[in-house]
């Protein structure tokens, strides 16, 4: 099965829901999967229609490629971005929920952890940067 028109630009990252045996969240929620290219937005799939439901921007995503993660619970979307930024969304909203400062160059990866509510990010420059709520 081909999926025509996924992004303008090549995806540099796909993110499938493996949720987590700490939370428990509706059966809907893995047939949902996230795609990311430059320039290009992050993109919400349904692997049953195989169409996008929803597209998250905000994050500025120009020329590096910047990672994207799904939280554990399957509530919540994290990105990198080329402001030196993080930027959470909700799965169920296009805008963007907090923006997470004070990193010293683009944010090219973030990871939830899959036990406790934890989100760290790595920057371009090398450096970790582990966010609690």
């Amino acid at each position: 099965v081909t999926v025509p028109d996924v992004h303008t630009r090549p995806v540099h990252q796909i993110c499938q829901n493996n949720g987590s045996v700490f939370s428990s969240q509706p059966l809907d929620f893995y047939n949902l999967f996230l795609t990311t290219a430059v320039t290009d937005g992050i993109k919400l799939w349904d692997l049953r229609t195989l169409r996008s439901v929803r597209r998250y921007e905000g994050h500025v995503n120009r020329c590096q490629h910047c990672g994207i993660a799904l939280s554990p619970c399957g509530r919540f979307i994290a990105t990198g971005s080329e402001d030196k930024c993080a930027y959470l969304f909700e799965l169920s909203s296009s805008n963007y929920i907090h923006k997470l400062t004070g990193h010293t160059e683009t944010v090219i990866n973030v990871a939830f952890s899959s036990s406790t509510p934890k989100l760290t990010t790595a920057t371009l420059d090398g450096k970790l940067q582990l966010f609690v709520p």
